[in-house]
């Protein structure tokens, strides 16, 4: 069952970049079709979009039914089959739109000038106030000694053993970069995010300076007395300390409140008001100067790390931020924002026309102007 889903899964991602074979192909029609359905060719002209899904619906829902343990050994739940199931029925329905020649005016502007998603992109400011623009070829660098990209190349004129100065790491709209830290601690930045932190680390703490979304990766440090040394990230409305563990900070100016969601380890949050202490797959939201403890599946919180989007347990308006920092796209309401959630996951190095496809499925009605970058949602249709 395992071996099935994924290669399901891979099969998948292949007929969506267009790259799959006339063999394999085959394989992903006849899985479609082995649950029991009416014989359905993935690849038709003859059925309807809303026959497609209603069909494509019924079949997973009854294989959840069915199969519950298999699904559990996977670690799957219900969203992850619907996950699935959305998946190939975007597929579907963008091959029947396809060979039925009805493009929409947005497909044939994203045709001429696509959407693209984000990449490794950073800028790194000195004390000085000297920029430099980190290569788009590399996907982090290493502050200790020197400061030279991960593969050890320098990357330009800095001596951070002169002289104790302040590091701002800065990544775009559309970018993402990773720090290793003076003391080995590693940090991953979304888009539009900054890190502060200093050349070289006091004797007695840790501290550095966060405003947008990392994740972090603390390496233990010791004091002459053997006691850890705390690692500490401060935010606009959290500072959280840590002595050695895993977890994802999310705290973008535009974000009402501030997220520390654990992974491994422990943690302590605190704000104006308390010190509340995290395990494994909680996280602490701050709004207001209160701070409320909730159990999450930390993996939701940590995919763009993994170079995935996870639309669980995220409203529309939290989706489409994501969405919008990634692909560098200001989202515009022109009405109240839909009450819908998505849901599963999809790969964050697609185009901007599975986001799209995904609208589309949802029944949100949208516009996305290209030249000015707007995706602009309208409501439900």
């Amino acid at each position: 069952m395992s071996k099935n889903y994924e290669l399901i899964e891979r099969l998948a991602y292949k007929f969506n970049q267009g790259s799959i074979s006339t063999d394999e192909l085959k394989t992903l029609t006849d899985w479609y079709n082995s649950h029991n359905d009416e014989q359905v060719t993935i690849v038709t002209e003859s059925d309807s979009a809303a026959s497609v899904k209603s069909r494509m619906m019924e079949v997973i829902s009854q294989k959840i039914k069915e199969e519950p343990s298999e699904i559990s050994v996977k670690r799957l739940h219900r969203s992850s089959w619907i996950s699935a199931a959305a998946a190939i029925l975007l597929l579907t329905l963008g091959t029947w739109a396809i060979l039925s020649n009805r493009k929409s005016t947005e497909q044939q502007n994203l045709a001429q000038q696509q959407i693209v998603p984000g990449g490794n992109k950073a800028t790194l400011v000195l004390e000085d106030g000297r920029e430099i623009v980190l290569s788009n070829n590399q996907a982090g660098i290493i502050s200790n000694k020197a400061v030279t990209y991960a593969d050890g190349e320098s990357i330009g004129d800095i001596n951070p053993e002169l002289t104790t100065q302040v590091f701002t790491l800065r990544t775009p709209r559309g970018g993402t970069y990773k720090v290793t830290l003076p003391d080995g601690t590693q940090a991953w930045l979304n888009a539009q995010s900054t890190l502060k932190y200093p050349s070289t680390f006091a004797a007695e703490q840790r501290v550095v300076e966060l405003e947008g979304e990392a994740y972090f990766e603390v390496k233990a440090a010791y004091k002459a007395d053997g006691s850890k040394i705390p690692f500490k990230v401060q935010s606009r409305q959290q500072l959280v300390e840590v002595l050695g563990t895993k977890f994802n900070m999310s705290c973008y100016e535009d974000q009402l409140d501030a997220r520390t969601t654990l992974v491994e380890g422990k943690v302590a949050v605190a704000n104006a008001n308390g010190r509340f202490m995290l395990k494994p797959n909680e996280q602490a939201i701050t709004l207001n100067n209160k701070t409320t403890i909730r159990e999450v599946a930390s993996e939701h919180y940590i995919a763009w790390q993994q170079g995935k989007f996870s639309f669980d347990g995220k409203t529309l308006k939290e989706t489409l931020q994501e969405i919008g920092r990634w692909y560098n796209l200001d989202i515009i309401y022109e009405k109240t924002i839909p009450n819908e959630e998505l849901i599963g996951d999809a790969f964050r190095n697609q185009n901007i026309h599975l986001v799209l496809r995904l609208l589309e499925v949802a029944e949100i009605d949208y516009h996305l102007d290209v030249r000015s970058r707007k995706l602009i949602i309208k409501g439900k249709k």
